[in-house]
């Protein structure tokens, strides 16, 4: 049996501060974005792309990612870009995470986060998901909310 870290023991760790930040890299060393099997193409201050090859899960039936999987991926990519757009410190919260599914998700799939504005600590989140077409099969909006963790500190703040 393998030692897999669970999540208490995962490594979690905040990009250094400065202008020269390798966000990509942050975003690749998340531990529950390997735990969905998720890589970031590109991150930039407002926006970023996020693909999925397969689910790591069992697939539904109709050989589609599950939409829990869905849901809980565009989550951890809300949070990521949310970190991005915020004060450093401020470990973001999801304040509200709504998703419409268009048709079944079927991997490869494309998440394209987009920052919709916000204030200090508030913001908007939309993250679009597209199937192996291309085709945009669900839609996902969330409010999160920086600072709003209430956790410890991670390692490095």
């Amino acid at each position: 049996m393998s030692e897999e870290p669970i999540a208490s023991d995962a490594e979690w760790w905040y990009p250094a501060p400065g202008e020269s930040v390798d966000w990509l890299t942050w975003a690749n060393t998340l531990p529950y974005c390997r735990d969905v099997g998720l890589v970031c193409a590109e991150f930039n201050a407002t926006s970023a792309v996020f693909r999925m090859e397969r689910s790591t899960m069992t697939p539904n039936p109709n050989g589609a990612v599950n939409g829990g999987t869905v849901a809980a991926a565009a989550d951890q990519i809300m949070g990521a870009l949310t970190m991005r757009m915020s004060e450093p410190g401020l470990l973001p919260a999801t304040g509200s995470l709504h998703i419409q599914f268009h048709s079944p998700a079927r991997a490869p799939l494309t998440f394209r986060a987009t920052g919709l504005g916000g204030g200090r600590r508030t913001k908007f989140v939309e993250v679009a998901v597209e199937d192996r077409d291309g085709n945009r099969c669900a839609t996902s909006q969330g409010t999160m909310i920086a600072g709003g963790s209430g956790g410890p500190p991670l390692p490095g703040s």
